[in-house]
């Protein structure tokens, strides 16, 4: 019994420290193109990570920034942490954390949204990027519109 609960136990948490996630959409940025946008309604929960994952490959390093407009629609999202990573390339497993920030949610139903530019300034050689959004506390929030630019820098 006791082998039991333990391996129940293990297999709660890895399941714990492995969220599920749900992409959005894939957004393509071609050259000589360095902007994206996506002005679709997405709503979050804090139930499921969501990600957009953008094909941006420059024959230049670039920093990049990405605005997103967010709008608290129910319950108490205390805050959502924002990721921004990165890949050298498709073939490549795994993604670099590039930049982490948190919005704080506002009050729902105040009609007040919120709107977030985050800059990378340190130019880089990814090709690919990830940006996901995680809810915590209880509610949602919807993403009004969502954009992503690269500015070039060394060749």
């Amino acid at each position: 019994m006791k082998k039991i609960f333990i391996i129940s136990f293990l297999i709660a948490v890895l399941f714990a420290c492995n969220p599920a996630g749900a992409q959005i959409a894939t957004l393509n940025i071609n050259e000589p193109n360095t902007y994206v946008e996506y002005p679709t309604n997405v709503t979050l929960t804090d139930a499921v990570a969501q990600y957009f994952i953008i094909n941006a490959p420059q024959d230049w390093y670039t920093a990049q920034v990405y605005t997103v407009n967010l709008d608290s629609l129910t319950g108490n999202h205390t805050k959502i942490a924002v990721v921004l990573a990165g890949q050298y390339s498709d073939v490549e497993s795994t993604w670099t954390t590039i930049s982490t920030t948190n919005w704080i949610g506002t009050v729902p139903g105040t009609g007040v949204d919120t709107t977030m530019s985050v800059l990378n300034a340190t130019e880089n050689g990814y090709r690919r990027f990830k940006i996901t959004f995680t809810g915590t506390g209880t509610g949602t929030t919807r993403i009004d519109n969502f954009e992503f630019k690269q500015y070039l820098g060394l060749p």
